[in-house]
C-alpha cells in the first residue's frame, strides 16, 4: 500500500488549514464553556461552530452536493477531520450523527427523508440520537423489547431506552424497535425516526460520573409515529443496525488516532515544561503507546481502503477493540504521570491543564462497553475473522 498522500488530498488539505486560520473559534471561550456549569451555552456555541462550517461545505464533505456535501471522496472527508483534530477545533454537536444516522439514511432512506432531514443534519439546525440500547439490552440489541404496533398510517410505540445520548437536546432519534414479537429474535425488528418532541415520550437525564447529563433514559408510552417514518423495509431492521454500527465502531474511530497523537504529543510538552528528566521506565511506556498509535493508523488505512473500494470492512471489530482499549491506556498513563495531581479536578487551582485529563479519563470508562463491549468484539474476531467455534 502507498501511504504516500495524493496531490489532490494535500491541496484539500492546505485549503482548509487556510480557512480554519480565519475562521476557528476563539479557544479561551471554548475552554470557558466546557467548565461552565450551564450547558445551553456550550450547545448554542457548538450548534453556531458546526453551522459556519457548514455554510463552507467542511461537513462531510464525501455527501452528495444535494445534502450539504462536496462529492468528494471519503478519504478527503478523513483529511478535513484530521484537521479539526489538529486544529484542537471544538467539536461537532451531532459528530455523531453525522458518522451514523446520516450514512443510515443515505443508504436505506427514501429520497423524502434525504431530503427532509439530511440538510439540516449538517447544518446542526436538528441534533439527532440513537435509541438503541434498553435496560436488558445493550451489546445484545437483538433483545430489545420496544414494541411498536401498526395503527393506520402511524406506528404505536411503547417501551425504554437508556444511555441514550444527547435525548434532551435532539429533535429526532434514530429508533430500533420490535414490530413482530413472534419472528426469531435477530429478526422481527424495524428503524424508525421518532421525533423527540412527540406526545407519550419522556425524557429523563442521567448524571455521569463527569458531573455531565449527556445520556438520558427515554419512556415512550403510545407515542405514535409516521409510517413514513419507517427507515428500510419492516421487520428487515438488523441490516440498518449492522449498518449503523459498522458506520460507528468504524468511522468515528478512523481519525482517533489523530486524536491519540495530539495527546502524547501533549504529555510530551507537559513534561517538557515541568522542567524533569524522563526516566527509562516513562520513556519505554511513552515509546509503546506512541507504536500502538501508528498500529492504529495501518488498521485504519485497511478499513478506509474497504470502505473506498465499496467493501464491507472486515476488521472493523479489531479497530473498535484495539482503539478503546488504547485511549484507555493513554488516559490511565496520563493521570499517572501527574502523581499527586491526578487528584484534581476542574476549577481546582493546580489542576493540569484544567482538569482535562481527568475528565477524558472518567469518560474513557465508558468506550469498553459503547458500541459494544470489548467481550463482544472478542466473540466477533474469534467467531468471523478466525472461524473459531461458538
Amino acid at each position: 500500500m502507498d501511504f504516500t498522500p495524493s496531490p489532490s488530498l494535500e491541496r484539500t488539505r492546505a485549503e482548509f488549514r487556510a480557512w480554519l486560520d480565519h475562521h476557528l473559534p476563539d479557544r479561551a471561550t471554548w475552554k470557558r464553556l466546557q467548565s461552565a456549569d450551564d450547558p445551553s451555552a456550550r450547545i448554542d456555541f457548538l450548534k453556531a461552530w458546526q453551522r459556519r462550517l457548514h455554510e463552507a461545505r467542511w461537513i462531510a464533505v464525501h455527501w452528495p452536493a444535494t445534502y450539504g456535501g462536496r462529492d468528494w471522496s471519503l478519504l478527503e472527508h478523513l483529511v478535513v477531520t484530521e484537521e479539526l483534530l489538529k486544529a484542537e477545533a471544538p467539536p461537532l454537536i451531532n459528530g455523531h450523527s453525522i458518522s451514523i444516522s446520516g450514512p443510515t439514511l443515505l443508504t436505506f432512506g427514501t429520497a423524502e427523508q434525504k431530503s427532509r432531514y439530511l440538510p439540516k443534519l449538517l447544518s446542526a439546525d436538528e441534533i439527532w440520537c440513537l435509541g438503541f440500547s434498553e435496560p436488558n439490552a445493550g451489546s445484545d440489541l437483538a433483545s430489545l423489547r420496544t414494541r411498536a404496533e401498526r395503527d393506520g398510517d402511524h406506528w404505536v410505540v411503547s417501551g425504554q431506552k437508556v444511555w441514550t445520548t444527547y435525548a434532551n437536546q435532539s429533535d429526532f432519534g434514530l429508533f430500533l424497535v420490535r414490530t413482530d414479537p413472534s419472528a426469531p429474535q435477530h429478526k422481527g425488528i424495524s428503524c424508525l425516526i421518532m421525533p423527540m418532541r412527540n406526545d407519550g415520550l419522556s425524557i429523563r437525564p442521567l448524571r455521569e460520573m463527569t458531573g455531565d447529563n449527556d445520556f438520558n433514559e427515554v419512556f415512550l408510552d403510545n407515542t405514535r409515529v409516521p409510517v413514513a417514518n419507517l427507515v428500510g423495509e419492516v421487520n428487515k431492521g438488523m441490516q440498518v443496525i449492522l449498518a449503523a454500527l459498522g458506520h460507528e465502531r468504524g468511522t468515528l474511530l478512523l481519525v482517533d488516532r489523530v486524536r491519540l497523537r495530539r495527546q502524547i504529543e501533549r504529555l510530551l510538552r507537559l513534561v517538557a515544561g515541568a522542567g524533569v528528566g524522563i526516566d527509562r521506565a516513562t520513556r519505554q511506556q511513552l515509546a509503546q503507546l506512541y507504536t500502538e498509535v501508528e498500529i492504529m493508523k495501518l488498521h485504519c488505512a485497511r478499513v478506509v481502503s474497504d470502505l473506498e473500494q465499496g467493501r464491507p470492512p472486515t476488521d472493523v471489530s479489531v479497530l473498535k477493540l484495539f482503539g478503546s482499549e488504547l485511549t484507555q491506556r493513554v488516559d490511565d498513563f496520563a493521570l499517572s504521570m501527574q502523581g499527586p495531581y491526578a487528584q484534581l479536578w476542574k476549577g481546582a487551582p493546580r489542576a493540569i491543564d484544567n482538569g482535562d485529563w481527568q475528565h477524558g479519563w472518567l469518560m474513557a470508562r465508558a468506550l469498553t462497553i459503547a458500541s459494544g463491549t470489548s467481550e463482544v468484539q472478542r466473540n466477533i474476531i474469534a467467531q468471523r475473522l478466525l472461524g473459531m467455534p461458538r
